[in-house]
């Protein structure tokens, strides 16, 4: 279906960078929350993934970023502090472990405590048990009121990941997906990219997926000239945008027995559509500029990257069509 008779559709191939950093931590190493402290256990979700109450996430009322991750494990094991620190309770079945000036601070959730309230424990000690039913322990690093990746490197150790992420599609929105190789487009236009990583070891939900750490788009003409770029960088810490900013609809988590799909937009609005000087209307009809993105053939590259560096890339090809502008009868 032609895009040319969908004028409807909403944005785009802009640029929206989310610049996080890291301040400083990146030498903070420490073990894993669970035995033997020196190897990696699976993991079945990650910072920055989609969390929402409902089936997909465009139908959600409630809509966030996973703040950690989802270690799996049987319900009943042992969970251990990565760092020294004092407990405080957060509800009965999580706790948070309180560092120094409480400038870092690690979360355990999904447990049955074994310390109290209060209680000052060491590195290594029992902290609880995985409470039935949930089958992982949430795992949470907050350093001076952000929250942050473990993942990152020098961060939760050992930990290694040879797996790039997979690029699923590539595609424009209008109510339904559509591939967006060899498209003819017009119009105002939303442009997303479906990808998805493979955690690096099998959890007890094996067909689980997480978010890629790092999706960036390159929009070239068709004289290779650059002129738009973005990304959208989970490496570090937690995102502090509006999750439908970044989540397309359809978007949805993991589940026991389903897998997840992860849609983003590709940068924030971009109209094809020609634009009136001044935004405001002349005598005798609008006096009309350039648009934005001009007819002709372009071609998007789309990466996607992990915390380790392995990355995929995409490339589809597409062409703008604008019908040229009419002037009003003076």
């Amino acid at each position: 279906m032609a895009l040319n008779a969908k004028r409807i559709l909403v944005v785009a191939l802009g640029v929206v960078a989310v610049a996080l950093a890291l301040p400083g931590y990146a030498s903070a190493s420490y073990g894993w929350p669970l035995k033997p402290f020196n190897r990696a256990h699976p993991v079945r979700g990650q910072l920055n993934d989609p969390r929402n109450n409902d089936l997909t996430f465009d139908s959600a009322s409630s809509r966030s970023f996973h703040q950690g991750l989802d270690i799996s494990a049987p319900d009943g094991t042992a969970v251990y502090a990565v760092a020294p620190g004092r407990v405080h309770y957060k509800d009965p079945t999580a706790l948070a472990v309180r560092g120094k000036n409480d400038a870092v601070i690690f979360g355990y959730w999904h447990i049955v405590p074994a310390v109290r309230d209060h209680e000052i424990v060491k590195l290594h000690q029992l902290l609880g048990y995985i409470n039935v039913g949930y089958g992982h322990v949430h795992f949470a690093e907050k350093r001076n009121r952000w929250f942050v990746n473990p993942l990152r490197r020098g961060g939760l150790t050992p930990y290694t990941d040879t797996t790039p992420p997979t690029i699923n599609s590539i595609s424009y929105y209008d109510g339904a997906y559509h591939d967006l190789s060899d498209t003819t487009l017009s119009g105002a236009v939303r442009i997303t990219v479906n990808a998805y990583d493979t955690p690096q070891l099998v959890s007890n939900w094996p067909l689980a997926v997480v978010t890629p750490a790092w999706i960036g788009w390159q929009l070239f003409n068709a004289d290779g000239q650059e002129i738009e770029t973005g990304d959208w960088d989970f490496r570090y810490v937690l995102c502090p945008l509006n999750p439908t900013d970044v989540f397309a609809p359809g978007t949805r988590k993991n589940g026991s027995h389903t897998v997840a799909s992860y849609n983003y937009w590709i940068g924030t609005d971009w109209d094809t559509n020609l634009i009136p000087d001044g935004k405001h209307w002349q005598i005798g009809g609008p006096e009309w500029l350039t648009t934005l993105v001009p007819n002709g053939t372009y071609r998007l590259v789309v990466t996607v990257a992990d915390t380790r560096g392995n990355e995929s890339t995409k490339t589809v090809s597409f062409t703008v069509a604008n019908e040229p502008a009419t002037s009003n009868p003076a």
